[in-house]
């Protein structure tokens, strides 16, 4: 196995890094902005991570997939619907992975609440209201709602599976000086529950709090302290690697099958 990278600016320093904590393979860096290696070694790749901005995804994704390359790349994927259907496409005509990075589908806590949920324990969902909200990192190429709003919209589709029957988004520049809408709100209007999405990476705190309201009561996902309580009550789970870790194993040696969940978030956030 041949890994590569595309892209050596914040997040992919990190997938770096992240790499080679979990391998001893060499991984062929290419970055035009850094004169980073030849983009000719990157095709001789059998796996490839794209961590460049979103504008550039398909151009890139396609490119990868049709010469029969495995890719990663980092959310947003593309930021239509019939962008996604075309990579998918692409990469079951290729016989290759397409795998996005629905970080939360590898998180511990998010995963200890799905399998209580599945197990009726819970009960039914009423409503959650979750906030992502920290100073930076800014993005220049895609707004709060498709970088940040995204991850907790992969978050109630990974777990309970609806689809809103009524999306609002509202977003605004905090920071009149941001190149991008830098918060947003959201309020989805599922079948069964109400969510309300606060994102913004101009706070000067870091709020990373998800609330569940359950027939059993009130589920609380901290996940800046990596804790869940059940009516005050601490739930413990068993932790594992890192979930950017677990999503870079899962995508190098497992089958994970992510095209309604890319094809539905895209969906929600593309909605004006």
């Amino acid at each position: 196995m041949k890994i590569g990278l595309i892209g050596f600016g914040y997040w992919g320093k990190i997938l770096y890094n992240n790499i080679l904590k979990i391998s001893d393979l060499e991984v062929e860096v290419f970055d035009s902005g850094q004169n980073i290696g030849r983009l000719e070694k990157i095709y001789d790749c059998s796996h490839v991570f794209v961590a460049t901005p979103a504008t550039t995804h398909k151009e890139i994704v396609d490119d990868l997939l049709s010469k029969k390359i495995n890719v990663f790349c980092e959310k947003p994927l593309v930021m239509n619907k019939p962008s996604v259907n075309c990579l998918y496409s692409s990469a079951e005509k290729n016989k290759v992975k397409l795998f996005v990075d629905w970080t939360f589908m590898f998180n511990d806590a998010v995963n200890e609440i799905k399998r209580k949920f599945d197990s009726g324990n819970l009960g039914n969902i009423r409503s959650v209201t979750m906030n992502r909200l920290n100073s930076g990192p800014e993005r220049y190429d895609v707004s709060a709602k498709w970088d940040l709003s995204s991850h907790d919209v992969s978050i109630l589709q990974y777990i309970f599976g609806e689809f809103p029957n009524k999306i609002t988004w509202v977003e605004k520049k905090r920071n009149q000086k941001s190149f991008q809408n830098d918060t947003c709100i959201g309020v989805l209007e599922y079948p069964s529950f109400d969510a309300l999405i606060h994102s913004s990476w101009e706070y000067s705190t870091k709020d990373r709090a998800c609330v569940f309201e359950f027939d059993a009561g009130v589920l609380r996902w901290d996940d800046n302290s990596n804790t869940i309580t059940l009516n005050y009550n601490p739930v413990e789970f068993k932790t594992s690697a890192s979930p950017l870790e677990n999503s870079i194993r899962a995508f190098l040696y497992g089958e994970v099958n992510q095209k309604s969940l890319t094809t539905e978030v895209t969906e929600i956030i593309e909605h004006e």
